[in-house]
């Protein structure tokens, strides 16, 4: 039997490149009047608008922030994982390197359904389903699996069910919507960047809202007439919205033909997401899910459409896997959730959606990502709004560690 003999975490922080910032840091990364759409109406810090404003403000990094995970196995065999960690990378690698690795040294690696168990039964006691712990069990579990196929001398996603398609339709994350009382020259810059997209070959592209109703239909009207009528929009407003504003700002998407509304209100409150989908003919996305039962609750409760787990958050490939069948059992569509990641985050969700049947399409940040090819002997391909499901062993990608290991934050 193949055994686990070191197990190791390391905190990456990477600076974006001169004049690069996240969009989703400019869409969501600051406190904003929900319910402003004008100069002049309430500020972020008026307390009597409800719901508070910060509740909906989440804590973005201007930097891109992740957690590597490198397994070494008796046999000579690495897997390489990733886990999500936004803004405190040392955080994931410490818990990875002082509690999960000490219960996986010595274990089968060619095991990782068993592993993932063990691992999500050791926190049971003090909150282990999502958050921080999740993310840990994510990197861990990608780099299992991909052990697991180069053991056998096969693409990961042969061990996943087979092959059900050779390349994954992306489309392009990263358009931020135009705050209201902007100057015309943000407007500029946004008709500018949707035609880079277009120009760079991809059929799809993804919005950032959530900055008031009529500012967000306004920059959605104005990225549909620069690309046109067969051109995918979707739009992210990550729980920004009431149920009124969202009904209100939907009834508009639907008229502009967006793909998909991404959570419109905070993903929590099932019942309102569930108004929302049986009001609205625009299809209800869902990317802040981190396990399956949260999924259940959803799906029975009918407040999701499409289901965006995320392999580097939501439980790695397993529970991942778990989703995408759970989901096909409801008749739902799924699609990985990917937003800020290394290579190693989209290869493995490549594999995922290349066998997984009610995959459509998935995510692609397209800005200049410091370790996407860039940490890579040989680079993945994405042509024409395509990326091309690696065929070498496991997850098929040949990590460049001395390029990775320049990003490494010492803990």
């Amino acid at each position: 039997m193949m055994k686990i003999v070191e197990v190791e975490a390391i905190p990456i922080r990477a600076s974006m490149q001169a004049g690069d910032v996240y969009w989703g840091n400019q869409s969501w990364g600051r406190e904003k009047p929900k319910q402003a759409d004008a100069p002049g109406l309430p500020t972020s810090d008026d307390r009597s608008i409800y719901p508070p404003t910060w509740r909906s403000r989440a804590a973005y990094s201007p930097t891109v922030d992740t957690t590597i995970v490198k397994i070494t196995t008796d046999s000579g065999i690495i897997g390489w994982g990733e886990s999500k960690s936004p803004v405190a990378p040392t955080i994931t690698a410490t818990i990875i390197r002082d509690l999960a690795a000490n219960l996986l040294i010595g274990q089968d690696p060619t095991n990782p359904v068993l592993q993932w168990d063990r691992l999500y039964g050791s926190m049971r006691i003090r909150g282990h389903s999502h958050g921080f712990w999740m993310d840990s069990i994510s990197g861990i579990d990608i780099a299992l699996w991909d052990i697991s196929a180069q053991a056998l001398g096969v693409p990961l996603y042969v061990l996943l069910g087979g092959q059900f398609r050779d390349r994954v339709k992306v489309y392009a994350s990263g358009i931020p919507g135009v705050a209201a009382g902007a100057p015309e020259a943000a407007y500029d810059k946004l008709r500018e960047t949707a035609e880079d997209v277009r120009s760079r070959g991809f059929l799809g592209t993804k919005m950032g809202i959530g900055l008031g109703v009529e500012a967000d239909a306004k920059s959605v009207s104005i990225v549909r007439e620069v690309l046109g009528d067969d051109f995918m929009i979707f739009v992210d407003a990550a729980g920004m919205y009431d149920l009124p504003q969202a009904l209100e700002l939907g009834r508009s998407l639907e008229k502009l033909n967006v793909g998909w509304f991404e959570a419109p209100l905070p993903p929590e409150d099932f019942e309102k997401n569930a108004v929302i989908c049986r009001t609205l003919d625009v299809p209800i996305a869902n990317d802040q899910i981190f396990n399956r039962w949260q999924v259940r609750d959803m799906l029975l409760a009918g407040g999701i459409d499409v289901v965006q787990p995320d392999v580097c958050r939501t439980g790695g490939i397993t529970e991942c896997k778990r989703i995408f069948e759970l989901a096909d059992a409801f008749g739902k569509a799924c699609t990985p959730h990917v937003s800020i990641g290394s290579s190693i985050q989209f290869a493995a969700s490549v594999h995922l959606a290349a066998a997984m049947p009610n995959q459509t399409w998935m995510e692609f940040w397209y800005g200049r990502n410091p370790i996407g090819n860039a940490i890579l002997n040989a680079p993945l391909r994405i042509e024409n709004s395509f990326f091309h499901v690696p065929q070498g062993p496991g997850l098929g990608i040949d990590i460049n560690e001395d390029a990775l290991r320049q990003y490494q934050v010492q803990f």
